[in-house]
């Protein structure tokens, strides 16, 4: 910093102007935010309950984050100590669950790999883990997802419940599919092969395991990227069912 004179000052800045040859020139949901940390426990409560996760319980969870500048727009949850970390899953998982859910958290050893996160995946437990690396769509530097399922190979493929996959597929394909998983009854929008050279997080790495049943529910709605929105199934590729946002989903958000 320069100064003028005792009473302004020139600071040296980059540029603020507009890029107006951008493709994009509307802010959404992800661009100025670290929330990944927050959607990866949403869709692992959906993936072990089933259930929504609705607007009361995300004010809940968000309510209960002593400082949550930390997910919306800090360092990211990555560089939280393991003990914060531990604390702020638990915290967010309570507040999804309805009374009589329980949930266990182990942190998965440092040196784990994807083929190590698959063996992890269960009808009782999903695996979140942060990571920067190419994966079937994107090519995130730090992102933070919801491992779900697994399909055997060669090689084995963790399959991942992502909160940014939506804008991402839709951007680059202009369309937006979700794979189906029947023998767990979980979806994943995106996939890391087992021999994969993501990096992972070591830091960040978890093992989220349902331990307690309050009932049964069968939900058909689908909870992705901070849209709560009805969908529907069309045609799509085997294993794939394509999504549109039908116009009473968005009347109703």
């Amino acid at each position: 910093m320069s100064r003028k004179d005792d009473s302004s000052a020139i600071v040296d800045a980059p540029s603020r102007r507009i890029n107006r040859d951008a493709r994009m020139q509307v802010y959404f949901q992800g661009v100025l935010d670290d929330a990944c940390f927050l959607y990866a426990q949403a869709n692992a409560y959906k993936a072990l309950t089933g259930k929504r996760v609705t607007p009361e319980h995300w004010n809940r969870a968000v309510s209960r984050l002593a400082e949550p500048a930390a997910f919306l727009g800090g360092p990211g949850a990555t560089q939280m100590s393991e003990d914060a970390a531990r604390r702020h899953i638990n915290e967010i998982l309570d507040a999804f669950a309805d009374p009589g859910e329980m949930f266990r958290l182990d942190k998965l050893s440092p040196s784990a790999g994807i083929a190590d996160f698959c063996s992890a995946i269960s009808s009782d437990s999903v695996v979140v883990f942060a990571y920067g690396g190419p994966t079937e769509f994107q090519n995130p530097k730090t992102h933070v997802v919801c491992g779900v399922a697994v399909s055997e190979g060669p090689p084995a493929t963790l399959h991942l419940a992502c909160s940014a996959a939506f804008l991402s597929r839709y951007l680059r394909f202009g369309t937006y599919c979700e794979r189906h998983h029947p023998h767990l009854d979980r979806w994943s929008n995106d996939s890391i092969p087992a021999d994969s050279d993501v990096v992972i997080a070591p830091n960040f790495r978890w093992k989220v395991t349902f331990v307690e049943r309050s009932g049964t529910c069968s939900p058909r709605m689908m909870f992705f990227g901070g849209c709560d929105a009805r969908v529907v199934t069309e045609s799509a590729k085997p294993g794939w069912s394509r999504h549109r946002v039908t116009r009473s989903a968005y009347a109703s958000a």
